[in-house]
């Protein structure tokens, strides 16, 4: 059964077009990560590893053979539970996952931007944000897509209380992270890391990574950049099942 993670500003909406277009046995479990939904406080994380944990404790009740995917915030929280419980995972996708910072000033200075975010939050409110956070060359291949996605994904961006998304950037930020980048080149589980070619950060992240442990693979998608899921619903749909079969049929 597969556990699928939104990005920063998604939901688990973000995820229908792949849930419609895949072949699951089971409908996945899609949970909302903190900050995100207007009911967030209930679940309200107290750190990225709080988040990590409730997260896990929701994956070990999956029926086994258990998958976890996860597109940027939902990748890196994806790889955190694939660290602190291998055991709960028998494959996992990560899209455009970063595996953290490798030093405290690193880390200091995301906060600090993160910190800046939630105070535009704040003060400004969400669709003030939410067009400057739209405007970002990281999402620059996403302006030639059809509008009506576009518009799908500014819908869901709305839907969020400012507040808990701020809550998000300061407990889920990279700056709050643990740099993951050792343990997952020692993990056992079989991860795939999937970037788009015109993302050159990410792909680039994704074929170093690959390159360190031969539990994990790199797939580079073309014409594509950050957002894969809403860029390259089909290329998702058809990693997400090589995955699942790769797990079935053993050790690859």
């Amino acid at each position: 059964m597969w556990m699928l993670l939104h990005g920063f500003t998604g939901s688990p909406k973000s995820w229908d077009a792949v849930v419609a277009r895949g072949d699951f046995d089971r409908d996945p479990l899609r949970p909302t990560l903190t900050g995100h939904g207007i009911e967030w406080r209930a679940s309200a994380a107290r750190s990225f590893q709080d988040e990590v944990a409730r997260l896990s404790t929701l994956a070990s009740s999956l029926d086994p053979p258990r998958f976890v995917a996860g597109y940027s915030l939902g990748a890196r929280v994806a790889l955190g539970m694939l660290v602190a419980s291998p055991e709960c995972f028998d494959g996992a996708l990560l899209i455009g996952v970063h595996p953290g910072l490798p030093d405290e000033d690193a880390r200091a200075e995301r906060r600090a931007l993160d910190e800046a975010r939630a105070d535009q939050l704040r003060t400004e409110g969400l669709p003030a944000f939410v067009a400057q956070w739209e405007s970002q060359a990281l999402f620059e291949t996403q302006r030639s897509l059809p509008e009506e996605i576009r518009r799908r994904q500014r819908e869901i961006r709305l839907e969020h209380d400012p507040e808990g998304l701020a809550h998000s950037l300061e407990m889920l930020g990279l700056g709050a992270m643990p740099n993951y980048a050792r343990a997952l080149s020692s993990n056992r589980v079989p991860i795939t890391l999937m970037a788009g070619a015109r993302d050159s950060k990410f792909r680039d992240l994704a074929i170093g990574l690959a390159d360190r442990s031969p539990n994990i693979e790199s797939v580079i998608v073309d014409g594509a950049g950050h957002n894969l899921i809403v860029e390259a619903t089909d290329a998702v749909v058809t990693a997400l099942d090589r995955v699942q079969r790769a797990a079935l049929e053993g050790p690859r």
